[in-house]
């Protein structure tokens, strides 16, 4: 029950530090040289996507809750704030914007020594750094061969999702990996159908795959 009720404050504070926050940090966003056509993300800033991004992070850092162990809570806490407002950014835009992508890696390197404060032993913390850096090389690799075929923002994205989830397990993340490209292959395929082109975003397809094996490790 204490359990519960915790998962539950700690949603609702989740929720409520969105609803707060993503507005002011959307019309501070610098813009891009090269995204004139793209829509301004101090646009972006409605009573609409303010809540539904609130209500995206609540059912994110509720998932996570469930699934990870308290020690790396933190390192889920930046995924599911930051990496939902990076992920539902790049949704409406094809952009990830760099200086708040700065700031999530700023936000989990603070959140693994959160992790050690919390008990995580040494070998978590090092887990996640590789991670990070294993799911950082993948789509840097991914991005070379396809000759910018994504945008390089998903390269920088990637890090966030492979310091969380590796930090649970290296199956996790494995299949994180995995389902987000399967994802992404399959929004892929559906622009192919409808003839549609140009940059998509892939940044949802990431965090909707390490979500979904978050799930996974939950329901096991």
């Amino acid at each position: 029950m204490t359990g519960v009720l915790s998962g539950l404050a700690v949603a609702v504070g989740t929720m409520l530090v969105m609803a707060l926050l993503t507005a002011p940090i959307l019309r501070r966003l610098p813009e891009p040289r090269a995204g004139q056509d793209k829509p301004r993300y101090a646009d972006l800033a409605t009573p609409r996507l303010v809540g539904g991004c609130a209500l995206l992070a609540g059912a994110a850092v509720t998932m996570g809750w469930q699934a990870a162990p308290l020690a790396i809570q933190p390192l889920w806490w930046v995924l599911s704030s930051l990496g939902v407002l990076l992920a539902t950014i790049d949704a409406l835009t094809t952009w990830l914007p760099l200086r708040l992508t700065q700031a999530a890696w700023v936000a989990m390197a603070v959140a693994l020594v959160l992790t050690l404060l919390l008990g995580a032993h040494w070998s978590t913390v090092l887990r996640a750094l590789t991670g990070a850096a294993l799911a950082g090389l993948l789509y840097l690799c991914v991005w070379l061969v396809s000759r910018g075929g994504f945008g390089f923002g998903d390269v920088r994205f990637a890090p966030l999702v492979g310091a969380a989830t590796a930090a649970h397990s290296w199956s996790l993340l494995i299949w994180a990996m995995l389902l987000g490209s399967a994802l992404g292959a399959l929004y892929g395929l559906l622009r192919l159908v409808r003839r549609r082109s140009g940059p998509f975003p892939y940044a949802p397809a990431m965090l909707a795959g390490a979500y979904l094996a978050c799930g996974t490790a939950w329901a096991g």
